[in-house]
């Protein structure tokens, strides 16, 4: 393992491909530790950007996740049970368990997410 130090500032917003807008919604991210961010460890961690009346849709993946609210207000939807999140707010996600995440505030509700897999690549999103 290495050390690593990023700036969320130093770093340019990911999406899905256009094409994929529509089934997995318009949540944007920043990988902070992972693979592509050049600081390889054995976690991934990032923060999703979801701006005024955006989602990231229901999903699962194999992998456990934590959420850790840093601004703005949503909710995180998980296996049906809806969760309101603001800053401070953790969230834990059991591994296969369906989530959602929808921001209907004015301002931009940004999640920090952690899995315990050294490469967000190998993340397989079911949608």
């Amino acid at each position: 393992m290495r050390t690593a130090s990023k700036h969320l500032e130093e770093l340019e917003w990911t999406g899905w491909p256009h094409d994929q807008i529509a089934i997995r919604g318009k949540a944007q991210w920043k990988e902070l530790l992972g693979n592509a961010s050049g600081c390889q460890n054995d976690m991934t961690m990032g923060v999703v950007r979801l701006r005024t009346g955006e989602s990231l849709e229901p999903h699962s993946h194999s992998q456990p996740e934590t959420y850790f609210a840093l601004s703005g207000r949503g909710t995180v939807t998980i296996e049906g049970v809806v969760h309101a999140v603001d800053a401070g707010r953790m969230l834990f996600i059991p591994g296969n368990a369906q989530h959602q995440i929808n921001n209907v505030e004015k301002d931009d509700l940004l999640i920090l997410y952690v899995f315990a897999i050294n490469d967000f690549s190998k993340v397989q999103y079911r949608f």
